[in-house]
């Protein structure tokens, strides 16, 4: 089986993703990694407002050395390394992304942590379609930042692994698992989630590699399900308030 792992070149989770993208470039169903090169101006000015505003010192920091750090040069490496290839593009839905992503053929597309809306053209290129590491716990938690909000609210937290359709945090459940997190440090409850969502991913590919096929439960909204949305500054100093590190 020919996966494809997509991810993001700066994310703010600690040491920028490694916990789960280095540990798929020896998975035999992994066929390379592509990564979107999302490095901007914007990131560099949202790390510093984190910062200078004291509502997210921590994330900011982090958010800032991953930023500059060589984890993108690690990727490769390691990828490279182990046989596999590693794409480096601007935008996924671009039609230069999509034809390189034709030519490649593959049977399944893994999106990590990337933040791209995948349009039909690009969901419609893998054989057994795309699947999606969603960092709440679905069918309730829904929409952006849910891990962080389940440190607002003291609720419990997780991530989802679903097939990807035209519609947000929508189509079948594969995986659904809770992280016993540390509530008083959000970036430490990343950096574990991450080997956590590792572990889940290889038990998956092998999964959906024996049976042929992705199959999964449906991802239907309940009476409990709620949207979450980008935190602003004064979320995060709800935090900062409470002695979260953050």
């Amino acid at each position: 089986m020919k996966t494809l792992l997509v991810t993001s070149a700066v994310t703010f989770v600690p040491h920028n993703y490694d916990g789960l993208v280095l540990p798929l470039a020896e998975n035999p169903h992994v066929h390379a990694l592509v990564v979107i090169d999302n490095r901007s101006w914007d990131i560099i000015f949202k790390a510093l407002l984190l910062m200078i505003s004291g509502a997210a010192p921590a994330m900011g920091f982090q958010l800032l050395r991953n930023f500059f750090d060589d984890s993108l040069e690690r990727k490769i490496k390691a990828y490279e390394k182990a046989g596999k290839k590693v794409y480096v593009i601007k935008d996924i839905n671009s039609e230069n992304s999509l034809q390189l992503l034709r030519e490649l053929q593959p049977d399944l597309i893994l999106n990590a942590r990337t933040r791209a809306f995948f349009k039909k053209k690009l969901l419609e290129i893998p054989k057994m379609g795309c699947i999606n590491i969603h960092h709440g716990l679905l069918p309730n938690q829904r929409g952006l930042m849910c891990d962080f909000w389940a440190h607002v609210y003291n609720t419990e937290a997780g991530f989802s692994i679903h097939r990807m359709t035209s519609k947000l945090d929508d189509g079948d459940l594969l995986k659904v698992v809770e992280v016993p997190s540390d509530k008083k440090d959000y970036l430490k409850s990343l950096a574990y989630g991450a080997s956590l969502e590792a572990q889940a991913a290889k038990e998956l590919l092998e999964t959906i590699h024996l049976s042929g096929n992705v199959q999964g439960s449906a991802n239907t909204k309940t009476e409990k399900t709620v949207y979450r949305s980008n935190p602003q500054l004064w979320d995060f100093y709800k935090l900062r308030l409470r002695g979260v590190r953050i």
